[in-house]
C-alpha cells in the first residue's frame, strides 16, 4: 500500500502528519509513504530526517481579507496544482491523508481528479478555510473535537493526532519545578516580551524552559533559564519535567498537553492575527477545567506565581485533564485511512 501525506505552512500541520503515519507504521510497516508539502526548509527537514520521500510544491496563502498578495498567491496556488497532478498521477498513492493548512488544497483536488481517495483531518473546534474547500473533495474530515452540526459518515469524530512517544509519557518530578513556554514553530513575539519582562520574578518559582522560535530577538544567559529556537527529540523529557505549561491554545498542542494531564497557562491568538480558533479551544479548556487563559496582560506574572505555587490547583487541572477524552486520535484517523470501501 502507497499513501501520500499532505499538509503545512507550520509545523502544527506536519507535526501530526507525521504522528498518524507512525501509527500506519505500527499496523503495517510495509506501507510506503511520500509527502507533498510546502517549500520551507524547516518542514521538508522535519520529513526527509524521517526517511521519507518529500516533494515541495509551490504555495498560495488563503487568506479571508483583501491583500495585494492574493493576486500572486493565486498564481502560486494553480503551480501547485499542476505539480501536485504531475507528482500524484507519477506515484498513484491508495490514498491520500491531508492534515489541512493552505499548503493541502491543491494536492487534495488534484487527488480528487484523478480518482485517489482523499481524507483530511480538522485539528479545530472550527473548520479552517482550507479544509472547508477540502471538505468538497474528500471523502471523509476527520474531527479534532466533537461537533453535533457535523454528521457521520462524512464527518468522523477521531480526536487529535497524539505523538507516540508522549502518548505513553511518564511524568517525573524534579528538585524545581519548572515552567516550559512553548511558541510555536514560528515563536510568539507576545509570549517571548511577557517572558523577557517578567524573568527574574518567575526564577525565584521555578525553573523556566523556553521554546523561543526562530524569530528569537535576544539571548538570555540565566542560571535556571533555557532558551531555544525548537524542541526537537528532547520535548518528551522536557514535558515528563514539567509542572506548568505556558503556550497558544493552538488544537495539536492543547491536544497534546492534556493527554499528558499537564496543567496549562494559555496565552491564545487574538482576532487580529487568527480566525479565532484558538480563542474557541482555549474557551473550551477552559470550560473543562484543566487550564488557565490568560485575560490581561498586565495579570499574567500574578495568574503565573499564583498558579506554580498552589499544589492544590496544579492538583485540580491535572485530574480536570484526565476525566477528558482519552481516545487515541491517531489510531482513530489510521482505522478511516485504511476502511475499504
Amino acid at each position: 500500500m502507497k499513501i501520500a501525506l499532505t499538509g503545512g505552512g507550520t509545523l502544527g500541520h506536519v507535526i501530526p502528519c507525521l504522528s498518524v503515519m507512525d501509527t500506519l507504521k505500527e499496523i503495517d510497516p510495509n506501507i510506503n509513504f511520500f509527502y507533498i508539502g510546502s517549500e520551507k526548509e524547516n518542514e521538508k527537514a522535519l520529513v526527509t530526517d524521517r526517511g521519507i520521500k518529500y516533494y515541495s510544491i509551490k504555495t498560495g496563502k488563503l487568506r479571508r481579507y483583501f491583500s495585494l498578495k492574493n493576486f500572486v498567491d493565486c498564481f502560486l496556488i494553480i503551480i501547485g496544482f499542476f505539480q501536485s497532478y504531475r507528482i500524484l498521477k507519477k506515484e498513484r498513492p491508495d490514498v491520500l491523508f491531508s492534515k489541512g493548512g493552505f499548503v493541502s488544497v491543491p494536492p487534495v483536488i488534484a487527488a480528487h481528479l484523478l480518482k485517489i481517495r482523499c481524507i483530511t483531518h480538522e485539528s479545530d473546534r472550527s473548520m479552517g478555510l482550507a479544509n472547508k474547500i477540502n471538505s468538497r473533495f474528500c471523502e471523509c474530515v476527520c474531527l479534532g473535537f466533537k461537533n453535533e452540526n457535523l454528521k457521520p459518515p462524512k464527518y468522523v469524530y477521531t480526536g487529535n493526532p497524539i505523538r507516540r512517544d508522549i502518548k505513553n509519557l511518564k511524568r517525573v518530578k524534579g528538585e524545581r519545578k519548572l515552567i516550559l513556554v512553548l511558541g510555536g514553530s514560528q515563536g510568539a513575539v507576545e509570549i517571548n516580551e511577557l517572558i523577557y519582562k517578567n524573568l527574574d520574578k518567575l526564577l525565584e518559582y521555578a525553573d523556566v524552559y523556553h521554546q523561543a522560535g526562530r524569530f528569537l530577538d535576544k539571548t538570555i544567559k540565566r542560571e535556571g533559564y533555557y532558551q531555544t529556537e525548537f524542541i526537537g527529540s528532547e520535548f518528551k523529557d522536557v514535558l515528563a519535567r514539567a509542572t506548568l505549561v505556558i503556550s497558544r491554545s493552538g488544537a495539536n498542542a492543547l491536544s497534546e498537553l492534556i493527554s499528558v494531564h499537564i496543567p496549562m497557562y494559555l496565552i491564545p491568538l487574538s482576532l487580529n492575527a487568527s480566525r479565532g480558533d484558538q480563542i474557541e479551544n482555549s474557551k473550551w479548556a477552559e470550560s473543562n477545567a484543566c487550564a488557565i487563559v490568560m485575560k490581561d496582560k498586565e495579570a499574567f506574572l500574578k495568574d503565573i506565581c499564583s498558579i506554580i505555587t498552589n499544589d492544590e490547583l496544579l492538583a485540580k487541572l491535572e485530574e480536570a485533564a484526565k476525566r477528558l477524552d482519552d481516545r487515541d486520535g491517531s489510531m482513530e484517523i489510521c482505522k478511516v485511512i485504511l476502511r475499504k470501501e
